[in-house]
C-alpha cells in the first residue's frame, strides 16, 4: 500500500516519511508561528502607575517604546530573542522537516544550528520576565499578567518539542542511511 501523498512535503525528507502522530510535527510548527505572532501582538501586561495611569502592553509595542526612548541595546536585545531568534528557527526547522532530503549535506548543518539555538529558546521567556519582575519592584508601578505573555511562552514551548523531534528523527534517519549516502 503506497502512503498518501503529504501536502507541502517532498519525496525523501521528513515529512514524506513520518508515520504515526510524527506526521502532526508540521502542524505543530505552523501552531507555535501562530502562538509566536499572537504573543507579539497581544498584550503581555498592563502597567499600572499611580493607580491612575495604565498602559498595555505587548512584546512589540514594548519594543517599539524602547526604540522611541532611545534605549538601543535593550530594543535589540528584545527583537533578537523574541523575534529573530525564535522565526529563524521555525523556519529552518520548516525546511529541514519538509524540504530537505535528509541525505542532504545542508540537513546536518542545520540540525547543528537549530540545536545550537534550541539552546538560548527559553532566553526571550526569561527576558519577557525579567521586564514584569523589574516593573513589579518599581514602587510606583503595578503590574496585571495578560494572556499575551502566556501565548507567547507557549509558542516557545511548542517550538521546543517540535525542532526536538524533528532533531531525532533526523539523526535516526542519518544513522540508518547507507554510507554512500551520507552527507
Amino acid at each position: 500500500m503506497r502512503p498518501l501523498p503529504r501536502l507541502f512535503a517532498a519525496p525523501g525528507t521528513l515529512a514524506a516519511d513520518s508515520r504515526g502522530l510524527d506526521r502532526l510535527l508540521g502542524l505543530l510548527l505552523l501552531a507555535a508561528a501562530a502562538a509566536l505572532l499572537a504573543g507579539w501582538l497581544l498584550p503581555v501586561m498592563t502597567v499600572r502607575t499611580l493607580l491612575v495611569f495604565y498602559d498595555e502592553v505587548s512584546i512589540l509595542t514594548g519594543a517599539l517604546r524602547l526604540l522611541e526612548t532611545g534605549d538601543f541595546a535593550l530594543f535589540a536585545l528584545i527583537v533578537l530573542f523574541t523575534v529573530v531568534l525564535p522565526v529563524g528557527k521555525l523556519a529552518v526547522a520548516w525546511l529541514a522537516w519538509s524540504h530537505l532530503k535528509v541525505g542532504d549535506a545542508r540537513v546536518r548543518r542545520l540540525l547543528g544550528w537549530i540545536e545550537t539555538i534550541g539552546r538560548w529558546s527559553m532566553l526571550d521567556v526569561f527576558v519577557a520576565a525579567m521586564l514584569v519582575v523589574v516593573i513589579k519592584l518599581s514602587l510606583i508601578s503595578d503590574v496585571e499578567i495578560h494572556a499575551g505573555l502566556y501565548v507567547f511562552i507557549a509558542a516557545v514551548v511548542l517550538s521546543m518539542i517540535a525542532v526536538r523531534r524533528i532533531a531525532v528523527l533526523a539523526h535516526r534517519r542519518l544513522e540508518t542511511l547507507p554510507p554512500s549516502q551520507h552527507p
